[in-house]
């Protein structure tokens, strides 16, 4: 997919003092890259909907339930591991500099291939944005209707700070109040 399959896409200024949300790994192992407060998959694993092969990609939420939405609660999934709840954590971000984004929302309708698992289609798009200058994506979350999230390309250790961070389960297996109130909304058992 290209930008000029589009036809137009309008800038959006992510502004300095955004608060947005993640639901990440609690601590850096692996491949596993630290921007600041932001722990990020491997370069090149290619495995988000607009991930870059050469550069870093954060994905955010506006809301603390989307980014559990588009992370753990999704609409395939049949069953979230309370062991696994408990290696990660909701992080609530602020930015620190505005950020030019492009507006993928007004395309959704038109595009279900935005929201899709076609993800060479959506890295194509990105790659391309990326090398035109943009810092990112604000779009439609494909798992929280009518939500939108944010992927930033390549942010650096200053790009964010650290408002808070919780743990999604503690050690004796109790969920904090997001997690519980996303097991209920979107009926997904929670299991050992």
């Amino acid at each position: 997919m290209k930008l000029a399959d589009l036809e137009h896409l309008s800038p959006y200024r992510l502004a300095q003092g955004q608060s947005l949300f993640r639901t990440q790994r609690a601590a850096v192992a692996g491949g596993t890259l630290a921007r600041g407060p932001l722990h990020l998959a491997p370069v090149g694993s290619l495995s988000g909907r607009f991930d870059l092969a050469d550069v870093p990609c954060a994905y955010l939420a506006e809301e603390p339930d989307t980014a559990l939405f588009e992370a753990i609660f999704r609409r395939e999934s049949t069953g979230v591991s309370i062991a696994a709840l408990q290696l990660r954590e909701l992080l609530a971000v602020q930015t620190r500099a505005e950020v030019v984004l492009g507006d993928l929302r007004p395309h959704a309708a038109a595009w279900p291939v935005l929201q899709s698992l076609r993800f060479s289609e959506t890295q194509a798009l990105a790659e391309e944005a990326y090398q035109a200058g943009l810092g990112g994506f604000i779009y439609r979350s494909a798992q929280h209707f009518s939500q939108d999230c944010v992927v930033l390309f390549d942010p650096d250790r200053a790009a964010t700070k650290e408002l808070w961070r919780v743990a999604l389960a503690n050690r004796q297996g109790l969920v904090n109040r997001w997690v519980a109130d996303a097991t209920k909304r979107s009926r997904v058992p929670l299991v050992p």
